[in-house]
């Protein structure tokens, strides 16, 4: 759909060439300009992106002027498993590089976070951490930018309080600089070293190949960049993936994670290939069944000493409860319908229990 054009859409495609003939911005650095200089309204993301597509569309901006993020499309986050963690802390040397990985896995930050926290901003009595600024660096020069609690558990403050006495009263900076204690230690070079340690561990691997085409004195020069499968971010992904593992709950992640849409962090819903594989074995180790060799039998009753035998469970006899999650696996129902029969089973009801028993049948 067509957005209004006016006086004040004019104005805004205005705006949004004088940035980009500046310097070249991702998208979302081109809507985060407009909010700081009053422009637009906070909260008017939708809006703002239906106005930039038109205006690609009818080439009133220049999108080779606009960044992109070069980032595949429906790629699942990766994650570490708890041997690659143990890996990895064992190749870190550095007290410092050591601290500032245990803080991003077990608080969930971004690398910017880390490194730009100060020592002030951790509460102890509340078990809290106060991020400032962590959309956006150049919000004291632009105007924008996002701040958010962090909390975290108890059991961390001891490592953290050693950590702090370790520095002292040299800087205000959680992660003070190898130069110069007056500023904090720098992004980049806290994911260089920890790229030395994915390959110490060797789990320094290539995900894929991106063809990009840089200009170099005037000239464009083709260039393969690798793009790795682990990487310092991949900490926040581990965090937030055992979140959702353990509780299931995907807004509890979208809090921790700090993200201001769910769309978001509905990456982390998607099942993780372990967790699949035991849904699958659980249904079928319930159906009692061997489907090998394409014929249907059931298996042979498991004897063990001095346990009395149980009767083979059939198919049509499995509880109401069994038949519920095998619909909700299979997508037979949604989840609020699940919930819902759920709830009713759970209420050791006879009456509504032989009424879902209906519904199953239908």
């Amino acid at each position: 759909m067509e957005p209004e054009f006016n006086s004040s859409t004019n104005a805004l495609i205005e705006e949004i060439n004088i940035l980009l003939s500046k310097k070249r911005l991702f998208q979302k650095e081109i809507y985060e300009n407009l909010i700081a200089q009053g422009m637009m309204k906070p909260n008017t993301e939708k809006e703002f992106k239906k106005l930039y597509e038109w205006a690609i569309s009818q080439k009133l901006i220049d999108q080779t002027k606009v960044r992109n993020w070069n980032k595949k499309k429906g790629k699942l986050p990766h994650y570490f498993t708890k041997a690659q963690l143990i890996k990895i802390f064992d190749a870190i040397d550095r007290p410092k590089d050591g601290i500032a990985c245990f803080l991003a896995l077990m608080c969930g930050l971004r690398v910017r976070e880390v490194c730009w926290l100060k020592i002030k901003d951790i509460d102890f009595e509340d078990q809290k951490i106060f991020i400032r600024n962590s959309k956006n660096p150049n919000r004291s020069r632009q105007g924008y930018g996002k701040d958010r609690i962090v909390r975290f558990d108890k059991a961390i403050e001891g490592a953290l309080r050693k950590w702090i006495d370790i520095i002292g009263d040299s800087s205000e900076w959680f992660l003070p600089s190898d130069k110069s204690p007056d500023t904090h230690l720098r992004p980049k070079s806290l994911h260089e070293r920890f790229r030395s340690y994915l390959k110490q561990s060797n789990l320094l691997e290539v995900d894929y190949v991106l063809n990009i085409r840089q200009r170099v004195n005037g000239e464009y020069r083709d260039k393969k960049v690798h793009r790795h499968k682990f990487y310092f971010h991949c900490l926040r992904h581990t965090m937030a993936s055992i979140i959702y593992n353990k509780t299931g709950d995907i807004y509890a992640v979208k809090e921790f994670l700090g993200h201001e849409q769910v769309d978001t962090t509905t990456v982390y819903a998607k099942m993780t290939e372990s967790k699949m594989r035991g849904v699958i074995a659980s249904v079928f180790s319930s159906l009692h069944y061997n489907y090998s060799n394409g014929e249907h039998h059931p298996l042979p009753q498991r004897i063990v000493p001095g346990v009395k035998s149980q009767p083979v469970v059939q198919t049509e006899a499995n509880s109401p409860m069994q038949l519920l999650e095998i619909q909700f696996v299979n997508g037979d129902i949604g989840e609020v319908e699940f919930l819902r029969k759920k709830q009713i089973l759970e209420s050791n009801s006879i009456t509504r229990t032989i009424e879902l028993k209906g519904d199953f049948q239908t």
